[in-house]
């Protein structure tokens, strides 16, 4: 399997942790943005979106972070990163689809803001935009807090995608200040998660 990426994404984050979490040896094809490469021909055949990542498996293209670790699991069932229960799997995916649609992307704008801008030559960080994302990353890491409180995995009694696919989102809390510290069940998890050898390995 090859894997079209850039490391510094979050969501080509997600794939390599899950990847090295279960042990699967991945072609890795690195895309310099800076020289335009994931807006090529060949890769927009892949991609449309001229995105990371791109996972290629013989004739088979996937795209889209989550639904490439969820392929990526299920080639090894016995692992549980992707339950065979029925509800636990939905539960996950249920996890998974929350933090693309409302946690990550408040990361992800504190991450353009206080590093991306500068590292791009786009100009000062935008005040009352960072404001914003601090306010929606603390009303969504008081929802996840709550279901960490108790709790060592988001779901169920073991590790999952769904905790390696909200892991990979706060791959820049620190950088950018996030107020992680606020939110202690959310910070004991974090510390869990980044001792785990697969996210030392995908660092």
């Amino acid at each position: 399997m090859k894997l079209y990426h850039n490391p510094l994404s979050p969501n080509v984050r997600r794939v390599r942790l899950t990847a090295a979490v279960l042990g699967l040896e991945l072609e890795e094809k690195v895309l310099d943005f800076s020289k335009g490469e994931h807006k090529n021909p060949e890769y927009l055949a892949l991609n449309p979106n001229g995105a990371v990542p791109t996972l290629v498996d013989g004739d088979f293209v996937l795209t889209e972070s989550r639904s490439i670790m969820q392929y990526l699991a299920s080639k090894k069932p016995e692992s549980g990163l992707l339950p065979r229960d029925e509800a636990a799997r939905a539960d996950v995916a249920r996890w998974q689809f929350w933090d693309a649609a409302h946690f990550s992307p408040q990361l992800g704008n504190l991450a353009f803001e206080k590093m991306i801008k500068g590292m791009l030559g786009m100009g000062d960080p935008d005040p009352t935009k960072i404001q914003e994302a601090l306010a929606n990353f603390r009303r969504f890491g008081a929802v996840l807090d709550k279901r960490l409180t108790g709790r060592t995995y988001v779901v169920g009694d073991a590790l999952t995608i769904a905790d390696l696919t909200l892991a990979s989102s706060l791959m820049y809390a620190k950088q950018c200040e996030a107020p992680l510290a606020e939110f202690p069940a959310v910070d004991a998890w974090f510390s869990r998660m980044t001792a785990l050898e697969g996210w030392k390995k995908s660092a």
